[in-house]
């Protein structure tokens, strides 16, 4: 009998629910750390008490704590939680550290050798951060991601930067082709989510939720327990919505200066995980543009692209300290990014998908967070000790190394699995049986390999 836990999260909780029934078919135990009140009751319907530990703000903070000798940078998680850092230092900072002991005598007791959830939320970090320290526990944390290309696959990630791939070489293929260029399907997925929630009906319906609390939990640590604070951030980013679409001016492909040469920076939806966990100490967007700007030749264009799915993330202000930057222009945000980068020297990013896309393209693209992709010989994490050690920034992106994309697309296509790992809310697909089996099918060959990643 293996013994492995689940972080519920939302709704991809339905999705390892469905995981779970099929792992327990193969001699898998399932245990599961749960935020959510509501969850952890619709969990108890089919779990004893005692595989379940529910997490809820108040039970945590009525525990008595204990000392640990584990350093598990907790002002830095609260920083990165879209939540807690929006909350009461008073209770978040409390919550933390009693949630350690609570963590590891619930692993211990279970005998529970692999975790596997996300690093969105600072409870997620914390477990994952605990056992990493705690090697007695004899326990890994396994964050469950889309590859994002080839699409219809997806990973099992052993580190909080989600830059390192657990190696099962799932399919032993000694040589595969190489993986070919595609849009990431997801993203066309959160565009629509995004669009029906940013709509008057979406709109009207976070209203009528806020009005009547509707599946508000002033208990659950990943979401606002004054409802001020959600009414505050839902409300600034309407505004900063209408005011992009009246006032900020974005210029379009065919307005282009002609006889120029460019750069591009691809901005991140902010709060994200790809940019506030991933992308920690590079999350000032604005301040990573000027940077770039500083070493930006003559004869060049810095090209800033938003986020098709952030506006309203960012103020006016934002897009004034852009537009103020010489040589600076901010393209319109529904240009083709493909389009882009056969257009630009090179693209930089913080952690984006943008990226990976570039460097499958041939050309140079620079990463501040460190990614899987980085793997890709174009693709090149960097820190300002590059820049201020580089002559200029010719000196960077001309850097030429020879293309490894088909030995790249070897090792990830034997180290991913076929399945589509997004939830069932924002893509129904992902629920149904034969992708549920799929899922299964990689989480059985890391259950089974698990010893193997310590």
């Amino acid at each position: 009998m293996k013994n492995i836990c689940f972080v519920a999260n939302y709704f991809k909780t339905d999705i390892f629910v469905e995981v779970a029934k099929v792992l327990q078919q193969h001699n898998v135990q399932v245990y599961w750390i749960v935020p959510s009140k509501k969850q952890y009751l619709e969990l108890s319907s089919s779990y004893s008490r005692d595989r379940l530990l529910y997490i809820g703000k108040k039970e945590v903070l009525a525990t008595e704590g204990r000392s640990m000798d584990y350093d598990l940078k907790a002002h830095e998680l609260i920083y990165g939680d879209r939540v807690l850092r929006e909350e009461s230092k008073s209770w978040a900072y409390d919550y933390l550290l009693k949630l350690q002991p609570l963590f590891y005598d619930f692993l211990k007791k279970n005998d529970i050798h692999h975790i596997f959830g996300e690093i969105t939320w600072a409870h997620e970090l914390l477990a994952q951060r605990l056992v990493r320290q705690a090697k007695e526990l004899n326990c890994q944390y396994f964050s469950t991601q889309t590859v994002r290309i080839p699409n219809g696959r997806f990973a099992f990630f052993i580190d909080d930067f989600e830059s390192h791939i657990f190696e099962t070489n799932s399919s032993q293929t000694p040589s595969h082709a190489p993986i070919v260029l595609e849009k990431p399907s997801y993203l066309a997925i959160m565009d629509n989510h995004i669009k029906q929630q940013s709509s008057v009906k979406g709109n009207f319906k976070k209203l009528k939720n806020f009005i009547f609390r509707t599946n508000q939990d002033s208990n659950d640590p990943t979401l606002y327990s004054n409802p001020y604070t959600l009414f505050r951030i839902r409300t600034k980013e309407i505004w900063n919505r209408i005011v992009f679409k009246r006032f900020v001016n974005e210029t379009t492909y065919d307005k282009l200066p002609k006889g120029k040469r460019y750069i591009l920076f691809t901005l991140h939806k902010q709060p994200e995980a790809s940019i506030d966990v991933c992308g920690r100490y590079y999350e000032n967007q604005l301040q990573l543009i000027t940077n770039i700007w500083r070493m930006l030749p003559e004869g060049y264009l810095l090209l800033v692209k938003e986020h098709s799915n952030a506006i309203g993330d960012r103020g006016l202000n934002f897009y004034k300290a852009v537009k103020r930057l010489r040589n600076t222009v901010l393209i319109h945000h529904k240009e083709d990014s493909h389009r882009l980068i056969d257009l630009c020297d090179a693209v930089f990013t913080v952690s984006g998908t943008i990226a990976y896309e570039t460097a499958l393209k041939g050309k140079r693209s620079f990463t501040f967070a460190p990614a899987f992709f980085n793997k890709l010989n174009n693709c090149q994490e960097i820190s300002w000790k590059d820049f201020r050690n580089s002559q200029n920034l010719l000196d960077l992106i001309n850097t030429h190394e020879e293309s490894n994309i088909k030995e790249f697309s070897t090792w990830l296509m034997n180290n991913s699995f076929e399945g589509i790992m997004t939830d069932a809310y924002t893509d129904p697909i992902t629920a149904k049986p034969e992708n549920i089996n799929k899922l299964s099918g990689g989480f059985l060959k890391v259950i089974n390999h698990g010893s193997e990643a310590n």
